[in-house]
C-alpha cells in the first residue's frame, strides 16, 4: 500500500471513532504527499538568530530581506526553478506573481505589518539553486518567542517540516524556548541539525566551548545526539558555509528520495502510533465490565465538573501575568530614553546643517527626518525589548502547559485506575502572537502654524532659534513614542496570554470530549470487534510504513 492509502485509512479510522486530535498530523502528512517528493528544509529558531542572512549566503545573493525589524513576517519557501519566479499565495483568491524586487513588500514586517495583506505563503524559484533541486528552503517568522502573527501559518508549520536547520546564535546558546523547539522538531522529523550562527563573534577556543555546551544541553534535554554546524556570513568564514552547503547537498539533496522516504515514514509512524493509543483506550474500555466502565464515566464526569475551577485558576494566572507585563514593559522601554534621545539629538545636529530654504521647507525636512529617525529607533528598541518581555510569554506558556498537563494527568490517572493502562493523549502545543511594527506618532512641530507664514520669517535671523526648537522637541518625542511601544507590547503580550488561555481551554474540552466518546458510549461493548479490527488495520499499516 502506498503512503497516500495509509493516510486515507488512518483518516477514516479517526473519523469513525471521532478522534479529532490527530487532524493536524493528518493534514501535514497529506500536504507532504502532495508536494511531489520535495523536501522542505525549514530554518527555525530565535527571532533575529540570523536565519535570513544565512539563507542569503547559501543562495549567494541578497534574496531574502534582512532588517533591524522582524524581517520575516510570513513563511517564504525558496527552491530551484528554471527561471526566476515569485508567487504570492493569499488566504483567498488565486496566487499571483510579483518581481523578486517586490518580495519585501509581502514577507517583511516593514512592508507587510501584522500580515495585513493576508499572505499565506510566498514561493520563490531561482535557477541558482540547481545544486539543491528537490529541496525547498523555508524561511519562517522567528520562533524565539514562539510568535505567530495573525495567521496560523507559522504556528502550524512545524508538523510540515521535512528537515530542519535550527538556528541558535552563538552569543545566546540554547535558551529554554530553543530546547522546547528541539523537542518539537525531534517529534516531527528525524533529519535536523543545530546551526550555530554568528560564529565570528567568538574566538576559536570559545566556539569549541560553546559547541560542547550546546551539544551536551541538547542531548540531555532531547535524548538524542545533535549534529552542530557553526556558521558565519562574514568574509573569512567560507569554510563553515561550505560545510553546511555540503551537508545539505549530500544528506538532503543528493539522497532526496531516500531522505523523503525516511521523513515520511517518521511522520506516518507517529500518526499511526497516536491513533493506536486512542484505540487502545477504546478497546480496554469496551472490554471492561459495565460497572468498571460506568465508574470511569462517572470519574470523567467529575473531572468535567471540576474543569470550571481549572478554567478559573488559568484565568487568574493569565490576569496576573498581564498586569506584570504592563509594568515591566513601561520600565523596560523607558530605560532607553536617555540613550535614544542622545543619539537622535546628535544625529539631528548633523542633519540640520544641510537644511536650507524658508521655514516651511525646513520644517517639512525636520518632520520627515524625525519620522524616519523615530521609526528606526523604535524598531531597534522594540527588537531589544522583545527579548525581555518574551520571558513573560515563556512563563505564561510554561504555566499554562503545567496546568493543562496536570489536568490531563488526572484524566490519565482515572483511566489507569479503571482500565490499568497508561494514556498520554494528544500533546498541547500553545502558541502566541507577535505585535506588529511599532506605531510611531509625531506631534505638530509648532503649536501655531508659523511655517505657513514662512514668507514673513527671515531665516537668516531666526535659523538658530528654529534649530533650538527642533532640538528641544526630541526628548518629548522619544518619551511619547517609547510609551506607545511599551503599551503596544503590553497589549500584544496580553492578547497572546489570552490566546494561551483560550487554546488551553479548547484543547482540554476537545480532549475530554474525545475520551468520553471512546469510553462512554452505551454500546461500547458491542463495538469491541470493530475496535480490534481497526487496531489490526493499524498494525498492518505500521508494518507497511516500516
Amino acid at each position: 500500500m502506498d503512503l497516500s492509502g495509509i493516510v486515507d485509512l488512518v483518516g477514516a479510522i479517526c473519523r469513525r471513532f471521532r478522534i479529532d486530535s490527530l487532524a493536524p498530523q493528518l493534514a501535514a502528512c497529506r500536504e507532504m504527499l502532495l508536494g511531489g517528493g520535495v523536501v522542505d528544509v525549514a530554518l527555525l529558531g530565535q527571532f533575529k538568530a540570523g536565519k535570513s542572512s544565512f539563507l542569503n549566503a547559501l543562495i549567494g545573493d541578497a534574496v531574502v530581506p534582512v532588517d533591524v525589524l522582524p524581517s520575516t513576517a510570513v513563511v517564504t519557501r525558496i527552491g530551484y526553478g528554471s527561471r526566476e519566479r515569485v508567487a504570492v499565495h493569499g488566504f483567498g483568491g488565486e496566487p499571483f506573481e510579483i518581481p523578486l524586487t517586490r518580495l519585501a513588500e509581502f514577507v517583511t514586517e516593514r512592508g507587510n505589518p501584522a500580515n495585513e495583506k493576508r499572505v499565506a505563503v510566498v514561493d520563490v524559484e531561482l535557477p541558482s539553486l540547481l545544486p539543491y533541486e528537490g529541496v525547498r528552503f523555508v524561511d519562517t517568522p522567528g520562533l524565539g518567542s514562539i510568535f505567530a502573527h495573525n495567521t496560523k501559518v507559522s504556528v502550524d508549520w512545524l508538523p510540515r517540516v521535512g528537515a530542519a536547520l535550527v538556528a541558535v546564535s552563538v552569543n545566546h546558546p540554547l535558551s529554554e524556548d530553543d530546547l522546547l523547539l528541539l523537542n518539537d522538531v525531534s517529534r516531527h522529523t528525524p533529519e535536523a541539525v543545530l546551526l550555530l550562527t554568528k560564529a565570528d563573534l567568538v574566538s576559536v577556543e570559545e566556539l569549541a566551548s560553546v559547541i560542547n555546551f550546546t551539544r551536551s544541553q541538547a542531548a540531555s534535554r532531547t535524548g538524542k545526539e545533535w549534529r552542530i554546524l557553526p556558521v558565519s556570513n562574514r568574509p573569512g568564514f567560507e569554510g563553515m558555509r561550505k560545510e553546511v552547503a555540503e551537508y545539505l547537498r549530500e544528506r538532503i539533496a543528493g539522497r532526496r528520495e531516500e531522505a523523503f522516504g525516511e521523513i515520511a515514514r517518521h511522520k506516518f509512524r507517529a500518526l499511526v502510533a497516536g491513533c493506536r493509543e486512542y484505540l487502545n483506550l477504546a478497546e480496554r474500555a469496551a472490554a471492561a465490565a459495565d460497572t468498571v466502565r460506568s465508574d470511569l464515566v462517572a470519574a470523567l464526569e467529575r473531572e468535567r465538573r471540576a474543569f470550571g475551577s481549572v478554567k478559573g485558576e488559568l484565568r487568574l494566572l493569565c490576569n496576573h501575568l498581564q498586569a506584570e507585563v504592563r509594568t515591566a514593559a513601561d520600565e523596560r522601554f523607558h530605560a532607553y530614553h536617555g540613550e535614544v534621545a542622545g543619539r537622535v539629538t546628535a544625529n539631528l545636529r548633523e542633519a540640520m546643517t544641510g537644511w536650507k530654504g524658508h521655514l516651511g521647507r525646513v520644517t517639512r525636512e525636520f518632520e520627515e527626518w524625525l519620522a524616519d529617525a523615530m521609526m528606526e529607533e523604535m524598531g531597534a528598541v522594540s527588537l531589544h525589548g522583545e527579548g525581555h518581555l518574551a520571558g513573560f510569554l515563556f512563563r505564561a506558556q510554561a504555566s499554562v502547559e503545567r496546568s493543562v498537563r496536570a489536568f490531563v494527568d488526572r484524566l490519565a490517572g482515572e483511566i489507569e485506575r479503571a482500565l490499568g493502562i497508561r494514556f498520554e493523549g494528544a500533546r498541547f502545543d500553545p502558541q502566541v502572537e507577535e505585535p506588529a511594527l511599532p506605531d510611531v506618532r509625531l506631534s505638530p512641530t509648532f503649536d501655531t502654524h508659523y511655517e505657513l507664514l514662512w514668507f514673513l520669517i527671515p531665516m537668516t535671523v531666526f535659523r538658530p532659534l528654529v534649530r533650538r526648537h527642533f532640538l528641544r522637541r526630541i526628548p518629548w518625542e522619544v518619551e511619547k513614542n517609547l510609551s506607545r511601544v511599551a503599551a503596544q507590547w503590553a497589549d500584544a503580550v496580553g492578547v497572546s496570554i489570552d490566546g494561551l488561555f483560550r487554546d488551553a481551554t479548547e484543547f482540554l474540552e476537545r480532549e475530554m470530549e474525545t475520551i468520553a466518546g471512546l469510553v462512554g458510549e452505551s454500546d461500547a461493548g458491542n463495538r469491541l470487534e470493530e475496535i480490534r479490527a481497526a487496531l489490526a488495520e493499524l498494525a498492518a499499516l505500521e508494518s507497511a510504513v516500516s
